[in-house]
C-alpha cells in the first residue's frame, strides 16, 4: 500500500511539472506581418529562374507566422494569398484593423518582408528600412540577424521609404537578400532559403522582444552607414 501511495504521489507531483510550458519572448505579443507586393505587383523578378519577389515574400511570411504562433505570439497578415493591395497606406490600415479585431489592441510591431532587386545577378546583401526613432531597436535586431544570411551588409535606410512611412506603429521593412541574385533564386527554389530566412527573422524578433525594456536608442533619420542606424 505504501508503494502504491508513493507512486501516486510522485505522479501527482510530476504532472504539473510537465504541464508547465517554457516562457518565450513572444508570449503575449501581437505581431503584424506584411508580405510585400502581390497580385499584379510582382516586385523584383529573377530573370534566369523567373522567380517573382511577391512569391518569395509570401512564402517567408506564411512560414514565419507558423513559427511565431508556435512560440506564443498572435500574428496577423496583410495578405495570405496572391492578391493585389492598392497602396502601402492600405496595408497599414489592414494590419491595424486585423490586430484590433484579433486582440482589441494595437499591434506591437509591423514587419514588412521584401527581397531586393538589381540588374547585377551576382549582387547580394541585406538592407533594413525604418522611419522613426522608435523603430531603431527593431530595425537593429532584424538587421543583425539577417546579415549573416548573405555576409553582405547594405545597412539601413530611413526617412521616407516603404510601408514604415504610413503608420505610427513600431515597424521595419526587411530586404533580406537580392532575389535577382541567381544563387539566391536557386536556393529559394530548392526550399532551403525560406527556412533559413524564417529562422533569422524569428531570431531578430526574439532579440527585439527580449530587450524591449532596455534603452530604445537615441536619435534617428537619414541614411544608415552600413554599421548601424544613425543615433
Amino acid at each position: 500500500m505504501k508503494k502504491i501511495f508513493t507512486a501516486v504521489l510522485l505522479s501527482a507531483i510530476a504532472i504539473p511539472l510537465f504541464a508547465v510550458q517554457a516562457i518565450t519572448p513572444f508570449d503575449g505579443t501581437l505581431i503584424a506581418i506584411d508580405a510585400g507586393h502581390g497580385g499584379t505587383e510582382t516586385g523584383a523578378v529573377n530573370a534566369t529562374y523567373g522567380v517573382a519577389e511577391k512569391n518569395v515574400n509570401l512564402a517567408v511570411v506564411l512560414a514565419l507566422k507558423a513559427k511565431l504562433e508556435s512560440a506564443g505570439a498572435q500574428v496577423v497578415l496583410t495578405r495570405e494569398g496572391d492578391e493585389t493591395i492598392s497602396s502601402r497606406r492600405e496595408r497599414v490600415g489592414m494590419a491595424v484593423d486585423k490586430c484590433k479585431a484579433l486582440a482589441n489592441r494595437k499591434c506591437d510591431v509591423l514587419l514588412s518582408v521584401h527581397h531586393n532587386g538589381s540588374s547585377d545577378t551576382a549582387h547580394d546583401g541585406a538592407l533594413v528600412i525604418y522611419n522613426e526613432k522608435q523603430d531603431i531597436p527593431l530595425a537593429t535586431a532584424l538587421h543583425d540577424a539577417l546579415v549573416p544570411l548573405t555576409g553582405q551588409d547594405e545597412g539601413y535606410l530611413s526617412g521616407g521609404y516603404g510601408i514604415t512611412v504610413y503608420n505610427h506603429l513600431i515597424s521595419a521593412l526587411t530586404e533580406a537578400y537580392y532575389i535577382t541574385n541567381d544563387t539566391e533564386a536557386e536556393a529559394f527554389l530548392n526550399g532551403n532559403r525560406v527556412q533559413e530566412e524564417v529562422d533569422a527573422q524569428f531570431a531578430g524578433l526574439a532579440d527585439y522582444f527580449t530587450n524591449k525594456s532596455s534603452d530604445s536608442g537615441k536619435g534617428g533619420g537619414g541614411k544608415g552607414n552600413g554599421k548601424g542606424p544613425n543615433k
